[in-house]
């Protein structure tokens, strides 16, 4: 785990100044660390993730590219949970949503990841497997079978990466466990 939090580290550190691999980081980070949830029949966006270097990456890049304030929340380290993880939270959140590809024209959750993200630049494809290990990725230990791994949230969006890794030459697979 120690090798999986230096990348992640290092990842969150990477700048880009191009306002469409920003958005597509950030809507692939919204889309495997959180989910869209009815409140007050409202739909709030939320991301819960692992260091309080990305959380305050992804509030800021929702300020500066889509004009919208969060909320941080601190969930802390209790029962099975070691570390303290951290919640990002827009209360109404439909227009980001939209934004950011989570919803589509007739208000319905995306499965996977939307289809500008996964057709984009080679940057952007690149910007969109940085945002899935920040929000969900881990690395096996160093041996014969060391391996980069990212939790989806659902089978769609696993074959989105994987045509992504595609696009950009990497070999990638789609596995349930």
């Amino acid at each position: 785990m120690a090798l999986t939090a230096d990348v992640k580290e290092e990842l969150v550190k990477v700048a880009t100044s191009r306002t469409a691999v920003r958005a597509a980081e950030l809507a692939t980070i919204l889309r495997f660390s959180g989910g869209l949830h009815l409140i007050s029949g409202r739909i709030a966006v939320e991301s819960e993730l692992d260091t309080p270097e990305l959380a305050q990456r992804v509030r800021k890049d929702i300020l500066e590219l889509f004009g919208v304030r969060s909320e941080l929340a601190v969930i802390s380290a209790s029962g099975i949970r070691r570390t303290s993880h951290y919640l990002v939270r827009v209360l109404d959140g439909e227009t980001l949503a939209r934004q950011t590809g989570l919803l589509d024209a007739r208000r319905r959750p995306v499965r996977g990841l939307p289809n500008k993200l996964t057709t984009g630049s080679q940057e952007e494809l690149s910007a969109v497997w940085r945002g899935a290990f920040l929000a969900r990725g881990s690395l096996t230990d160093p041996g014969r079978s060391a391996a980069l791994e990212v939790t989806c949230p659902g089978n769609e969006s696993a074959m989105a990466l994987v045509g992504a890794a595609g696009r950009l030459k990497v070999a990638a697979k789609a596995r349930e466990v």
